[in-house]
């Protein structure tokens, strides 16, 4: 493909208004447009070539080879910026965190954490939680092959460890 990231952002950057997409433009060459992560990006066709698109910066956008797996395949354009902004965070490294919490709402059907006692959780206790469940469970738990980081699946299924942790007062947080 000839057509280069900066043309593909230079494009996007003139048209559409950055504020609901999880990346800044002026990030756009090396961070993800849907998850913000900053890693290698796909060019990432809006109608696939499949279907009629172009190889013309205005049928591009630059995605993670995770998230380009889970575009949308369609001949509508305007479609790819509507899920681009349905699925735009706030602040870069938060996305996957974001979809862990949802997968773990769709397994457990209640959010992380609501179990235990909300006075007893501080962000600085979570961190350190985190980092504990993590050493403690990380040898139970992979990567799928060329993902390059853990699942939303698998990272909800160690915040429901670190919750047990939690409840069997094992953890720095511990109930009483």
């Amino acid at each position: 493909m000839n057509t280069s990231r900066r043309e593909i952002v230079k494009y996007w950057s003139q048209l559409e208004d950055e504020c609901g997409l999880s990346v800044d433009w002026a990030d756009a060459e090396t961070h993800c447009w849907r998850c913000a992560e900053e890693t290698n990006l796909d060019r990432c066709h809006i109608v696939p070539r499949a279907l009629g698109g172009s190889e013309d910066p205005s049928n591009l956008v630059l995605l993670c080879l995770k998230c380009h797996r889970e575009a949308p395949n369609v001949s509508d354009p305007e479609f790819m910026w509507q899920w681009l902004r349905a699925h735009a965070v706030s602040h870069y490294g938060t996305y996957w965190h974001k979809r862990a919490s949802q997968e773990f709402k769709l397994i457990f059907g209640r959010a992380p954490f609501s179990v235990i006692d909300e006075t007893k959780i501080t962000p600085e206790s979570i961190v350190e939680l985190s980092h504990e469940v993590a050493e403690k469970y990380i040898r139970s738990a992979g990567i799928h092959f060329g993902e390059g980081r853990l699942n939303p699946s698998t990272m909800a299924w160690l915040v429901f460890q670190a919750e047990q942790e939690i409840l069997r007062g094992l953890g720095p947080l511990k109930q009483e």
